[in-house]
């Protein structure tokens, strides 16, 4: 189980926060990892002071394996044309491939995780985790006003994986929902 989100971690993981007897999966490693070059492709910023880091993840996380899961058993080509016809659609607004009804509230959750950049942006004028983290490292913190203000921040911002993962150029997430998938079944 993943450190962090608490969903099954199929792979090794990587230690959380530098503890190597506890690892979180490559999703919530992005939060360690918040200046790969694909991460603006892999998650968004949103604005959830009422939520933990580790809820959102684990909502976003178990909402898209419930909008997967019905395409668990078909070819990965076919999963992974799904999953990116999907994602496409939730992230424009586009219209959402045929899903069963038992995935309609997965959906609302995602949109409704993914509304709250609206507010992220309005407070920073980006929703992208890989300026504001630039803009974090550069700001002077022996300045009282600016610690306080980078606290204030960090107090509500969260990563919202948005259901990309690339390792090079390909991405990846699919297959890890998949393994997480297997991996749950296999200790039910």
């Amino acid at each position: 189980m993943c450190a962090c989100c608490g969903l099954p971690a199929p792979t090794g993981g990587a230690p959380w926060q530098g503890d190597a007897a506890r690892r979180v999966c490559e999703i919530c490693d992005l939060l360690q990892t918040p200046t790969r070059p694909t991460i603006d492709r892999e998650a968004v910023l949103i604005w959830m002071p009422e939520l933990s880091q580790p809820q959102v993840l684990a909502l976003a996380g178990h909402a898209h394996s419930v909008l997967l899961e019905p395409m668990f058993t078909k070819p990965r080509e076919a999963l992974g044309a799904f999953w990116e016809h999907l994602v496409d659609a939730l992230l424009s607004d586009r219209p959402l491939p045929i899903l069963p009804e038992s995935g309609l509230p997965a959906v609302q959750v995602l949109r409704v995780l993914h509304a709250r950049a609206a507010e992220a942006f309005r407070r920073l004028q980006s929703t992208s985790p890989l300026q504001i983290v630039t803009a974090m490292m550069m700001a002077d913190v022996s300045r009282g006003d600016v610690a306080k203000n980078l606290q204030d921040v960090l107090a509500g911002l969260r990563l919202l994986p948005v259901g990309r993962f690339y390792r090079g150029a390909d991405d990846v997430y699919a297959d890890l929902l998949r393994a997480r998938h297997a991996l749950h079944a296999r200790r039910s």
